[in-house]
């Protein structure tokens, strides 16, 4: 028998399941310190790729200042300014990165909490109807044949 209070709570869970559920089901299923963990790592990949294609285009551009500091033999201190520079950005980077993924993080547990109390209170329902005396019953009136029967 369909209630209105279990069609409430599946649609707001299909709203859920719509709106959130596969981003929200896919960041749920690491742990948190995991998923910051994972979101680090995706984050230092990008940014060494984005950082070598930017230094890569900054020694093309100044091409004649590398060439001069190679002959001067002033690449090392060069090179180690370049990697002074990435290791300030990695550490800035990455703080801010953890502390977006812990915030993520949270968010998503608090939704699909939410979303397992919808599926327990339906369950619950589910348990109540079914435990519900559904037997034919004998109708207190009477009609000319005798007693009436409640299908």
């Amino acid at each position: 028998m369909i209630s209105e209070e279990k069609v409430k709570i599946m649609a707001e869970m299909a709203r859920y399941e719509k709106n959130h559920g596969k981003d929200d089901f896919r960041v749920y299923k690491y742990e948190k310190k995991d998923y910051i963990r994972l979101e680090q790592i995706k984050t230092s990949i990008c940014l060494l790729i984005a950082y070598l294609i930017l230094t890569g285009l900054l020694c093309v551009v100044k091409m004649d200042t590398v060439i001069m500091n190679l002959r001067d033999g002033k690449i090392i201190i060069l090179a180690a300014v370049v990697l002074i520079i990435y290791i300030a950005v990695y550490l800035i980077y990455s703080h801010f990165i953890k502390k977006r993924a812990a915030r993520h993080y949270d968010e998503v547990r608090a939704r699909v909490l939410i979303y397992d109390k919808h599926l327990e209170e339906l369950e619950m329902l589910y348990k109540v109807e079914e435990n519900e005396d559904v037997s034919p019953t004998i109708a207190p009136e009477e009609d000319e044949d005798g007693k009436i029967i409640d299908i």
